[in-house]
């Protein structure tokens, strides 16, 4: 009994699999591979040295072939925008691989920790999203086993195999990632894939290739949790590096709360693991993922009411390569969405894993849509600063250089540094807002006395505010303006 039910894993994992030709353990009947212009790419294992390998989709343009070499194959598909669904047939003298019901889209990976991993049975209104989430039928998924690997693993161990939506696989899927694709796919009107691949608790070192890892201070977290793998590429070896030959579209990270200690090195954490992940996806894939996949992030959230600083400002700065808004001229095709204004205090899961998806999802899917698409029509990032002029007690902030169109919500959460008392970790002297305009605010800044304003910041709390309370948004699009540090210029000007 457990030997047939042994084989009929290997079947689902495989698709409908004869003799020693095998595919990527991806790779499997429901799935979603890359459209054109770009070229899906197959690859996957076979017994005869040199034997070609024939791959077909059937009704779809002329047949691809592979040799194989040291017991692999690779190939690439034709660019195919038709969706399908098709049939894809593998063959060889080895054996056949016949794969049903594939569609043709952009396909995303979703990775980071336990926000990511976050399943939509826990978001707010649940019962309602899945119920609707099981009525797009060209949304796929797939989602990685947890396992970790001191070595690189060739093929991927697979926790759920690539599935058409139903209740029981939807309710266990991330909720990020999940949302994020169900309101993109209503702009773009075609099949996206969704590959899954994230574990609570974990730092980005283990997510990071060693070439990454060398480039970048070291980094000690102690002892390494039971739960959570945090050794440096650990989950690359294991969860990442094997999908490395697929073609995708782009990647989804939300990860950070586990690296808050080490605020300083994220910055150039984050720029060289997606720098090493876009090259090694780009090689791997014989071109055709791209040298710059577009790579969005949400920027990290609240913990808790408490009103402390604590390290999430810092990060939320460093997850931006200190500029505080992305994309920007360290991170080309970046894209961000703000969370620190959707707190869940009384989350049944934790104040740091808030159940407020929804709004993450759609704020990616706009910077998306302009930054990874092309959309530049849509206005994706809250107001920030571009000039601060000061005035005796006071300073005044201008916004997207006078074109903002501000909702001012309150008037607390910017902050001073006077001279000589600077840093990011300290409480610094409040300047409540006295005054706005249509695109700027006035704050108070006597709490510096006779002495310099050095910094100016904002919303540098771990929790800053309540749901939607933040003190600056944008009156059309209701985005929030980001956390900031910023070096007022002498006598006041232009910022950067």
């Amino acid at each position: 009994m457990a030997a047939l039910v042994f084989l009929a894993c290997v079947g689902i994992i495989f698709g409908h699999a004869h003799g020693a030709l095998k595919l990527a353990s991806y790779y499997s009947d429901h799935m979603v591979l890359q459209r054109g212009p770009q070229q899906a790419v197959l690859w996957g294992n076979a017994d005869t040295e040199g034997d070609t390998v024939t791959a077909q989709v059937i009704g779809q343009g002329s047949a691809a072939t592979s040799k194989v070499q040291n017991g692999k194959w690779k190939l690439k598909l034709p660019a195919i925008t038709n969706p399908g669904p098709f049939t894809v047939d593998v063959k060889s003298r080895d054996g056949h691989v016949t794969l049903h019901d594939v569609l043709f889209g952009d396909v995303w990976l979703c990775s980071g920790q336990s926000n990511m991993e976050f399943e939509m049975k826990k978001v707010m209104n649940t019962s309602t999203e899945i119920q609707k989430g099981v009525t797009l039928k060209t949304i796929r998924y797939m989602k990685t086993q947890w396992a970790k690997s001191n070595t690189p693993v060739e093929d991927l161990q697979i926790g759920q195999p690539w599935t058409v939506p139903t209740e029981a696989t939807l309710k266990e899927f991330s909720a990020v990632c999940y949302l994020y694709a169900e309101y993109l796919q209503s702009h773009l009107n075609y099949p996206i894939g969704l590959i899954g691949s994230y574990w609570g608790g974990t730092p980005i070192e283990a997510w990071s290739p060693p070439e990454a890892i060398r480039s970048c201070p070291v980094v000690t977290h102690g002892t390494e949790p039971d739960c959570c793998p945090h050794a440096p590429q650990i989950l690359w070896n294991a969860k990442i590096y094997a999908l490395r030959a697929m073609t995708i579209y782009g990647a989804v990270w939300y990860q950070g709360e586990t690296n808050a200690d080490h605020t300083t090195e994220y910055d150039c954490q984050q720029k060289a693991m997606i720098r090493e992940w876009r090259a090694q996806f780009h090689r791997e894939s014989m071109g055709q993922t791209r040298a710059d996949f577009p790579f969005g992030y949400v920027q990290l959230g609240a913990i808790d009411d408490k009103g402390y600083v604590g390290g999430f400002p810092a990060l939320r700065w460093s997850q931006t390569a200190n500029h505080g808004y992305s994309p920007n001229s360290d991170q080309h095709n970046v894209f961000m969405a703000v969370a620190m204004d959707l707190p869940d205090f009384t989350s049944p899961h934790g104040a740091i894993h808030p159940r407020y998806k929804q709004e993450v999802a759609q704020r990616l899917v706009m910077s998306a849509l302009n930054v990874a698409y092309g959309h530049k029509g849509v206005k994706f990032q809250g107001p920030f600063p571009t000039k601060i002029l000061t005035s005796g007690n006071s300073l005044t902030i201008e916004f997207d250089a006078g074109s903002a169109q501000l909702d001012i919500r309150n008037t607390h959460g910017f902050e001073i540094c006077c001279s000589g008392g600077c840093n990011m970790f300290n409480n610094a002297v409040a300047a409540p807002i006295t005054a706005h305009s249509q695109s700027s605010v006035t704050v108070d800044s006597s709490g510096c006395g006779s002495q310099h304003v050095q910094v100016v910041r904002y919303a540098w709390r771990t929790s800053p505010c309540h749901l939607l309370q933040c003190a600056v948004y944008d009156s059309i699009t209701g985005l929030p303006a980001p956390t900031f540090y910023l070096t007022v210029p002498e006598g006041g000007g232009l910022i950067g």
